[in-house]
């Protein structure tokens, strides 16, 4: 594979998609209107972090399989599973951890064997078997690695997508106590109203992080 690298995961929320959070149940003679950052809100929260490094968390150990993958193509399709299965667990057990290292191992001893028979000028015929049998273990590695890369990508994409939705319902819920603390009716998104005064974007924040 020429490019395992996953896109980079993104916070940024269109203006769009935001608009225009109303204070909620506040009543006023005349409007006092404030802004918010939301992405702002959402990236620098606690829950925003935290979902940032578990996605970084989940992107190296994928990217690092691939990598594995590309480099060593002799694994069999037992150890591209197994080595699959323990790199998508969200943390491995010591016991996991050792058995990840050890199938790695083999598959580094027997990668180094396919590079030893291919340089060879005489093969036994077992040998000559082996080396078609490290062909045939890469090309079947070489699809897995595909289809890894794919499945990858999807469910990461799935994943932040639903903790985006969640930042954004947590930091609306901020926005909203924060407007009706301060005697706000209306605040907009800064993407929606850049020049407007009134940024409720930092104490949004706190409120953000100092919720249950």
């Amino acid at each position: 594979m020429k490019d395992i690298r996953f896109l980079q995961f993104g916070w940024v929320l269109a203006a769009s998609l935001i608009g225009v959070v109303m204070a909620g149940g506040f009543q006023a003679p005349t409007e006092k209107v404030g802004v918010v950052d939301i992405s702002k809100v959402v990236e620098n929260s606690d829950f925003g972090k935290s979902n940032q490094e578990e996605f970084a968390k989940m992107k190296a150990s994928r990217e690092n399989l691939l990598e594995f993958i590309d480099t060593n193509r002799v694994l069999t399709t037992e150890q591209g599973q197994r080595l699959r299965d323990l790199a998508i667990k969200p943390t491995m057990t010591p016991e996991e951890k050792a058995e990840n290292d050890r199938i790695r191992a083999d598959v580094v001893a027997a990668n180094k064997k396919w590079t030893e028979l291919s340089t060879k000028s005489s093969l036994l015929p077992e040998e000559r078997n082996l080396l078609d049998e490290y062909a045939r273990r890469s090309q079947t590695m070489n699809d897995y690695a595909q289809r890894l890369f794919r499945e990858f990508t999807n469910d990461m994409q799935g994943w932040a997508d639903k903790q985006k939705l969640t930042s954004i319902e947590k930091a609306r819920a901020a926005i909203q106590q924060v407007a009706k603390a301060q005697g706000y009716s209306v605040v907009f998104e800064v993407g929606v109203a850049p020049y407007g005064a009134n940024d409720l974007s930092d104490a949004a924040l706190t409120a953000m992080n100092t919720a249950k």
